[in-house]
Parts: C-alpha cells; structure tokens; sequence
C-alpha cells in the first residue's frame, strides 16, 4: 500500500478575509472543514490506511481538529517548506526508503478519481493525473503524448485549453526528491526537471475537480457539497 501524504501547509492567502483563523483544508463546508471531503474519498479505497497531513500555517488547528483520529498522522513543518520540501520532510520523518510508494495530494482540491485505476495503469516511476481545462490559468500544464508527460509548465504559462494537473502524484521512485539539497524548493519544479530525462506517466481523470484556492471556487465547492451531499 502506498504511503498517502496530503499537502496542507499553504498560506491560504486568497481567502483572506473568509476564512482568516483558520487554514485553507479547514474552511468550512457545510460545517465540515473542506478537508474532510477529500479525506473521505480517499478513504473509499483506502479505509484504514494513515494518512499524512503535512503542515505549516496555522498547523495548531489541523492539529486539534484530528486529535483524536488515530488514522490521521500530522507532520508538522517549522518553517515553510514549499511542496517538494514538504514531502522531502515527510519522507524523513516517515524513515521511508526512494522505492517506498507514494501518493500524494494537494489539501485544497477536491476531486473524485479512480484512484485503484489510476495506482494500477502507473507503469513509470512518476505519475500524475490529469484532466482538460478550458481555464487553466492556475494550474500546471501538461503536453501529453501515449499518455506520458513531454512537457510540464509551471502554472501561468499556459492561460487556456489544457491539460492540467490536479495534484495528484503516484511515485514509486522518490529519490529526485531527497536528492534535492534545498530546504524549500516545489515539486512541481522538480517534474519540470525530470520529465527531461525520464518519462512521467499520466491518467486521464474527467469528474469534477473544484480547487478553492479563490473565493469563487471556494463558493463552488459549496454550492457543489449543497446540491450533491445527500444524493
């Protein structure tokens, strides 16, 4: 089974003003903290794994909040780490060895993958899901060919129609991680440098995907968990 990591140390900073006590994977939706959904749809494939939270800002309140779920390990950064410091961090932390499977997800989207589908269709070392945008302005974009990556962009290269990452990871070989010798650095500057030498396999995903990292996706997600929860 592989080790499940969730990246919930951002700042959060455009929910200024909506959600400022708490961190952005606790902003409430429907009086569950928006983290929580993402957890349980994890939990629909792996239901007594632990997962790994991996945090930053206000990390006190994830901290309180799964106090008592004993599934639920947080790993706590001190100082920023950015996203590929974080999971370098957690592999530290967690004593894993590079061919230790991972699976790894941002902690401020929300999506619906086949996630046994997509561990078993990963035939390369890295794997990303991806999925079609129209906007796509915020996320980094992908150049797909017989469903490996050729090219990754950082998000804001590419503005419209798109294939995205969703920040979804399956990483059999993490080693390009731990060999990196910065305390802060992002992962997804580390896709950029080794899909140069190495192919990155992706899974095409087509279900909903809400990132509410905006007050108007933030208000989606709602309106999506209203319309939806009870069905």
């Amino acid at each position: 089974m592989p080790n499940i990591l969730i990246l919930a140390g951002g700042y959060g900073t455009r929910l200024n003003g909506i959600v400022d006590d708490l961190p952005k994977p606790l902003a409430p939706i429907n009086n569950k903290p928006f983290l929580q959904f993402q957890i349980s749809e994890i939990r629909k494939y792996f239901s007594k794994d632990k997962i790994h939270l991996l945090t930053h800002h206000l990390s006190d309140k994830i901290e309180d909040y799964y106090s008592n779920d004993n599934n639920i390990n947080i790993i706590k950064e001190n100082n920023a780490l950015g996203t590929g410091g974080a999971i370098k961090n957690a592999i530290r932390v967690l004593n894993l060895h590079s061919n230790d499977d991972l699976l790894i997800f941002n902690g401020d989207t929300y999506m619906m993958p086949e996630l046994d589908t997509f561990i078993n269709r990963s035939i390369y070392d890295v794997n990303i899901i991806s999925m079609f945008q129209e906007e796509c302005e915020r996320s980094s974009t992908l150049v797909v060919e017989n469903n490996v990556i050729k090219n990754f962009s950082k998000q804001g290269i590419r503005k419209r129609n798109s294939l995205i990452s969703v920040g979804c990871y399956y990483i059999r070989n993490s080693s390009f991680i731990t060999k990196n010798n910065n305390k802060y650095f992002m992962i997804e500057d580390e896709f950029i440098k080794y899909g140069k030498l190495n192919n990155i396999g992706t899974y095409l995903y087509d279900g909903i995907f809400i990132d509410i990292g905006i007050p108007e996706d933030y208000q989606k997600m709602k309106e999506y968990i209203n319309n939806n929860e009870n069905k």
